[in-house]
């Protein structure tokens, strides 16, 4: 993908314009920004590219079943008539439901609102059902004790017929909702407020995101206007991935205990709405959720260059616990007893070779040095390189000089044309500002590792001894 997204206000972000291509670089050194737009993008991404509509529609269909086979099974005395009535109102949930697979499932909002109507029918046979069964029941006594359980059916019933109205309705309540948690949660702050940059008297904080569209943030209010062809496109994406510190990779057991600590806990606090965070971002979680699901992605073959690396593998047992085991050894390690760099290459192997990580996905990777020898930087960054040309986008945030230099090395030996198409050379200054683009990627990555090699440059010239002395 190849656009340019605008920031504003946003965190330690003044001003700032990204260049997204299929290898991007945001770089600068510590408290420039860098990860505030790594993780904006991310959320924004992420959020996009969930079926919205899909997802509400099964929702209701899964209620749907609940409270028929509730009431079938706990009203008294039914007839043979009210029996028949009650399978017939289920086979006419089934098939809405068969009918929602083919008109949305796995297609993009375009195709969704397209077919749309597809779903007039099933869903009035679905009604008159509904009406059949409440009019043979309402008359009797034993109608009293189930009387808002036919009402809940029916503003089911009425809600999914709303959602096939105006599957627009869905999407906009999807993102704004969906959006505004996952900033929350990424960046662990209990208001959008607070992800305002501090020093500046701007109001809003302003996302342009070129042809993809605009948000406005101003208080706890989210407004945005979005491309359809391009939330089509953003749809599409295979996955969309975060990766972070491979700390939390180590400890991953009893981060997921966190979460479901947390969300019995939630769940008692919802009368008061008290949003509960769990000092974990979002984006773990969600890439946990991604590696316990089955895929049909085809695996990308780079995983063994990594493995071959590291001198061995991770793999991930059924029960969700990591495991890393030398290269002709049957013995597994627990993950959190290796060292932070297998992990940290580890980790992408997995992805990789599950098929987390595929064609068509997009890879927001914060920092990917951390905790690498040279050596295995230059792994990371052949690794990333080769992801981008295999249709992977990749987006990485980082402050090391022989990461530039790795990165460096291979542009130096592309044509020019392939440098300002395939790569997006962002710099960041010390005020979360974009540094002036030279219009050439290797000038401006140059200017990077100028920027970023200064105190070591400083150090050298404080330690300037005179050996003759």
């Amino acid at each position: 993908m190849r656009f340019d997204i605008g920031i504003k206000n946003f965190g330690k972000i003044s001003d700032a314009t990204i260049k997204v291509r299929p290898f991007t670089v945001i770089a600068g050194k510590n408290s420039s920004g860098k990860s505030f737009i790594t993780k904006s993008l991310y959320s924004f991404f992420s959020t996009i590219n969930t079926d919205h509509v899909t997802r509400k529609a099964y929702d209701y269909i899964s209620k749907l079943k609940s409270v028929a086979e509730y009431l079938e099974e706990e009203t008294n005395r039914l007839s043979k008539k009210e029996i028949n009535l009650f399978e017939k109102l289920s086979v006419s949930i089934l098939t809405l439901e068969h009918m929602i697979d083919q008109t949305f499932g796995s297609n993009t909002f375009s195709t969704q609102l397209m077919k749309s109507h597809q779903l007039k029918e099933p869903i009035s046979f679905l009604e008159s059902c509904f009406t059949e069964l409440f009019n043979e029941i309402s008359t009797k006594q034993k109608f009293n004790s189930k009387e808002n359980d036919f009402k809940y059916l029916k503003s089911l019933i009425d809600d999914l017929n709303q959602l096939f109205i105006s599957p627009t309705d869905c999407l906009v309540q999807g993102i704004d909702k969906n959006f505004t948690n996952a900033l929350k949660e990424n960046f662990q702050v209990s208001s959008l407020n607070e992800l305002k940059n501090f020093n500046l008297d701007e109001p809003s904080i302003h996302f342009d995101f070129d042809s993809l569209g605009k948000v406005d943030i101003t208080g706890e209010s989210l407004e945005f206007s979005l491309d359809k062809k391009s939330i089509d496109s953003i749809q599409k994406l295979h996955n969309v991935v975060y990766l972070e510190s491979p700390v939390y990779w180590k400890i991953k057991g009893a981060l997921e205990n966190v979460k479901s600590h947390t969300k019995r806990f939630s769940l008692g606090m919802l009368h008061n709405k008290v949003g509960v965070l769990t000092g974990v971002p979002k984006h773990f979680y969600d890439l946990t959720d991604l590696l316990s699901t089955q895929t049909t992605a085809p695996s990308i073959e780079l995983y063994e260059e990594l493995n071959s690396a590291i001198g061995g593998e991770v793999s991930i047992s059924k029960s969700g616990e990591l495991t890393y085991s030398e290269n002709g050894s049957e013995f597994h390690v627990n993950l959190h007893n290796t060292a932070l760099g297998i992990t940290n290459l580890g980790i992408i192997s997995l992805l990789l070779k599950k098929g987390v990580l595929s064609k068509g996905s997009f890879l927001f990777i914060d920092e990917p040095e951390v905790h690498l020898h040279p050596s295995w930087q230059k792994t990371m960054t052949d690794t990333l390189y080769a992801l981008s040309k295999v249709d992977v986008n990749v987006v990485i945030a980082s402050h090391s000089v022989d990461m530039m230099k790795c990165i460096e090395n291979i542009m130096n030996k592309l044509p020019s044309d392939e440098l300002h198409n395939h790569f997006g050379i962002n710099q960041l200054n010390s005020k979360g500002e974009s540094v002036q683009d030279s219009g050439y990627p290797l000038k401006q990555l140059a200017a990077i590792k100028a920027d970023l090699g200064e105190p070591f440059y400083e150090m050298m010239m404080d330690n300037n001894f005179d050996w003759d002395e």
